[in-house]
């Protein structure tokens, strides 16, 4: 009887049981942002941000300001909490492997006509090892920092975005003096009212 409880702790101890991550919300001031330019500059920017982050986009819809885009290559525990791992060493924090992937959600919106507010969410997830069980797909649990970072860089790219303009193209040389202004008065031919 002895052997057996024996055996059932030892392989109760092998097995890996998974305690999933705790979710608390998120500050405001990590996940949305306020930006004084209007709703086209600040599209333009989060795009920016996208094409440099290298960040490959799932969904684009600018009629309604919602930009999704994935992120593989893994992310940090600085990152996501995935959990927690108990084995035979004890208690561990589930390290994300390089298979993960955050899919970050921008959502940008029209604030007045000079102003656009910026909302991202993120969704980490990543295989786990659990020992004695197979590998399955974790919802991790966001700790704001990637969001803070790319709303940070999306506030400093705004200050970089024009609208575009064009001059118009000169296809002969002009009849008027090089110092004349064109106000509307100079007499341009035809009969004079």
């Amino acid at each position: 009887m002895k052997i057996r409880n024996a055996w059932f702790i030892f392989a109760a101890s092998i097995c890996g049981c998974f305690y999933p991550p705790v979710e608390k919300p998120l500050p405001p001031r990590s996940t949305q942002v306020t930006l004084s330019v209007p709703y086209d500059l600040a599209w333009d920017a989060v795009q920016a941000i996208v094409a440099r982050n290298e960040f490959k986009i799932i969904a684009d819809d600018p009629n309604n300001g919602i930009l999704e885009t994935q992120a593989t290559g893994g992310f940090s525990l600085a990152a996501a909490d995935c959990g927690a791992l108990k084995g035979i060493v004890g208690k561990y924090k589930a390290e994300p492997d390089a298979d993960a992937s955050a899919v970050y959600n921008f959502l940008v919106k029209p604030q007045g006509n000079e102003a656009s507010v910026v909302s991202l969410q993120a969704t980490f997830t990543a295989p786990l090892h659990i020992p004695m069980h197979p590998m399955s797909d974790v919802q991790c649990v966001s700790r704001g920092t990637e969001e803070s970072r790319l709303l940070q860089e999306v506030s400093d790219q705004t200050v970089q975005e024009r609208r575009p303009f064009s001059l118009p193209a000169r296809t002969a040389p002009s009849l008027l003096p090089q110092n004349a202004i064109d106000s509307g008065d100079l007499h341009r031919g035809g009969i004079a009212k």
